[in-house]
């Protein structure tokens, strides 16, 4: 299998149907040359013409185009430059892997989540924000932050529900917003971050990108990226931010962290949970 292949298509955002396609032709990359676009669909278990729409969200006229360039790209190739990983979940895992390497250096500076924590220790009450995949992280943030800080809301509603929410956050001492983005950037999300400002909220961001919606105003963003190796995106490193995000939490008031867990273990035991 060619390394070029899995870089070359790393490099587009594809629908997951057009990286089982690519997947596809990453496996069979010896066979490229040879293969038509109906043997690639056949390949792939998916229609001909989604085929050509793959060729075309990478910068080609149709598949003809994009098997020439990929022949140049084999006909390039140095010796030996086949993948170590010899499947795609194993370049999956790989690919977090680098991702979490890539977060650890971006902490070495501890200042930025240090600050994190510290706005949210201060906040009465705390706002977490996520849609769409999003959601599931901002539910996991939200679950363990909730153990250490008196006040956490979970927000991933929508539209009039979830600009409500925030007004009724704000109202009750909610000062600063915890948000969770990243691509494909919900409509949503970037709604939500918007009127946020307006009502006047700090802002924890932590996403994909050190430039998205909300990174103008965020007073702390923490990057953490993700990967795109499988047929739907996988959040390894942000759901490590998160985590570490709770710890920031638990260091900064490390007294009254310690009483909340004391009395949480109490109510366990208690209720023989």
């Amino acid at each position: 299998m060619s390394r070029e292949f899995v870089e070359f298509f790393a490099s587009y955002r594809l629908t997951p149907a057009q990286r089982r396609i690519s997947q596809t032709l990453v496996e069979h990359s010896s066979d490229v040359p040879s293969l038509t676009a109906s043997e690639v669909a056949e390949l792939a278990n998916v229609s001909q013409p989604s085929v050509t729409r793959l060729a075309v969200a990478v910068g080609y006229s149709g598949y003809a185009e994009l098997r020439h360039a990929l022949v140049q790209l084999l006909n390039a190739s140095p010796p030996g430059s086949e993948l170590e990983e010899p499947n795609e979940f194993q370049r999956a895992l790989n690919s977090e892997i680098e991702n979490l390497r890539s977060l650890g250096v971006r902490l070495s500076d501890r200042t930025g989540i240090r600050q994190a924590g510290a706005l949210i220790v201060g906040a009465p009450v705390v706002v977490a924000l996520g849609h769409r995949s999003a959601a599931h992280i901002a539910g996991y943030f939200g679950h363990f932050a909730s153990k250490v800080h008196r006040d956490v809301r979970v927000l991933t509603c929508a539209g009039s529900e979830l600009a409500e929410s925030l007004v009724a956050d704000r109202s009750v001492g909610a000062g600063v917003l915890v948000a969770f983005l990243h691509a494909p950037y919900p409509a949503d999300t970037i709604d939500a971050l918007e009127f946020a400002q307006q009502l006047g909220f700090r802002l924890v961001l932590i996403s994909d990108s050190d430039v998205v919606a909300g990174s103008d105003w965020a007073e702390v963003l923490l990057r953490a990226d993700i990967s795109s190796r499988l047929i739907f995106d996988t959040h390894a490193a942000t759901f490590m931010a998160a985590s570490l995000l709770v710890q920031a939490i638990c260091d900064e008031d490390p007294v009254g962290v310690q009483r909340r867990l004391e009395e949480q273990e109490r109510s366990l035991r208690g209720r023989r949970v």
